[in-house]
């Protein structure tokens, strides 16, 4: 069985800000599930897109009871995150998966950020995750069902950690404005 989430949210700042908060939110106070997060690969891809490969260690929050497999009883997990940036369609899309106990679950989401349409200036976000379990029964059915849960509420912590570290960027580039303009 395959589980799927879904989450929308319109940022009220342009795509290309949005963008380079997602590329750089990680490791954050905000978010101790997050351990690490490394560039692997950045280059020009031929269509003009920029391209990006990140590996994250994460810490594996399934609770012990759902840990009876091998792969799964690590304290961290890593995924792989790949990004394009198209900046003359001002698209940015990213491809998450896991490289953990890939063997019995996989994990996959597809994110895209674009101009709004009713605001240019603003970002529409659109993420799809899906979660299958393969071959563990009624575990692999709880392990989906605990995955769900965690991953909508993931989405929404993620998106509520961008719009706050958005925010930070803004007072702390409005002050340095401010004091650079008072004492000039």
């Amino acid at each position: 069985m395959t589980v799927t989430v879904t989450a929308e949210h319109v940022y009220q700042e342009p795509v290309e800000v949005v963008a380079a908060t997602h590329l750089t939110k990680f490791p954050n106070e905000h978010d101790p599930n997050i351990l690490s997060c490394n560039v692997v690969e950045r280059k020009p891809q031929e269509d003009g897109r920029a391209y990006t490969k990140r590996v994250a260690a994460v810490r594996n929050v399934l609770p012990d009871l759902l840990r009876q497999v091998k792969s799964l009883q690590q304290d961290e997990l890593m995924v792989e995150e790949e990004c394009w940036w198209d900046w003359k369609t001002r698209k940015f899309d990213v491809k998450s998966r896991n490289l953990s106990a890939s063997d019995w679950i996989t994990l996959s989401e597809n994110s895209s950020y674009t101009p709004y349409t009713h605001n240019t200036n603003w970002t529409k976000f659109e993420q799809e995750g899906t979660i299958t379990v393969h071959g563990l029964g009624t575990l692999g059915y709880f392990i989906e069902m605990f995955s769900k849960r965690f991953l909508s509420a993931g989405a929404q912590r993620s998106i509520a950690i961008t719009e706050k570290l958005m925010a930070e960027k803004a007072k702390r580039i409005t002050s340095c404005w401010y004091s650079e303009f008072l004492f000039a």
